[in-house]
């Protein structure tokens, strides 16, 4: 992205990486959600940009407001979409999460900052994966791998050093350079146990802090939780 490019953000609403995803989602909802989904692309005014995510927001008088704006009738968190695409040679993944009745952010894998002003190659594919329509204010369930229920089933926290253990209600998503992930415990500190969702993985993998790498879990999951934290020894 050149500076121009960056400079150009300031005074527009949507990125041409944003109104294409857009786009992309709206041609797979059903007609009866285009309307309620049309509305909240037009209420947007705040777009928060990360690097692997982009969040949007309804402010007003500095607080976020979607209460005169039309919603989904499910009002759960779920991921309503998802775009697979190319640009400059590269393959990229767009997965479309809803909250409380409204759209929230796309979560874009790898990082797609070289390519928000970049043309695609070819036509994306896009997949509806919930139906927004259907009334049911429960949160889809996170993919807990089966090793991880069978690990809760046998310990508690006070079992684990100070680690917080999250099961399917409490577990959520988040989003690294290299893929998707399911934090399944973590420290204060942080240091995290992730479940990789996308790219699909079957190891669980621990992470000493935001700015580390995460590595493969090897040997038992309660040895890797007493391990004592020396970071500020």
């Amino acid at each position: 992205m050149t500076i121009t490019q960056r400079f150009s953000l300031l005074w527009r609403r949507f990125s041409p990486l944003e109104e294409r995803l857009i786009a992309a989602v709206r041609g797979v909802l059903p007609t009866q959600a285009q309307v309620i989904f049309d509305a909240q692309v037009a209420a947007i005014t705040l777009v928060q940009r990360h690097p692997n995510e982009i969040c949007f927001y309804r402010r007003r008088s500095g607080n976020v407001d979607w209460s005169d704006v039309p919603s989904f009738p499910r009002t759960g968190e779920f991921r309503l979409a998802d775009v697979g695409f190319r640009a400059r040679g590269q393959k990229f993944k767009a997965t479309l999460t809803s909250i409380g009745g409204h759209i929230f952010d796309f979560t874009i894998l790898p990082s797609p900052k070289a390519i928000v002003f970049a043309d695609w190659d070819g036509a994306p594919s896009t997949r509806l994966l919930s139906d927004p329509l259907t009334v049911d204010s429960a949160s889809e369930p996170p993919p807990i791998p089966d090793s991880w229920h069978k690990f809760l089933a046998r310990h508690h926290a006070s079992d684990a050093g100070g680690w917080t253990l999250h099961n399917s209600a409490t577990a959520y998503r988040i989003a690294f350079a290299d893929g998707e992930f399911l934090v399944l415990a973590e420290r204060e500190g942080p240091q995290f146990l992730l479940h990789r969702i996308e790219p699909p993985a079957s190891t669980l993998l621990y992470l000493d802090s935001h700015d580390g790498t995460p590595e493969p879990v090897k040997g038992d999951i309660l040895d890797v939780l007493r391990q004592p934290d020396n970071r500020n020894a």
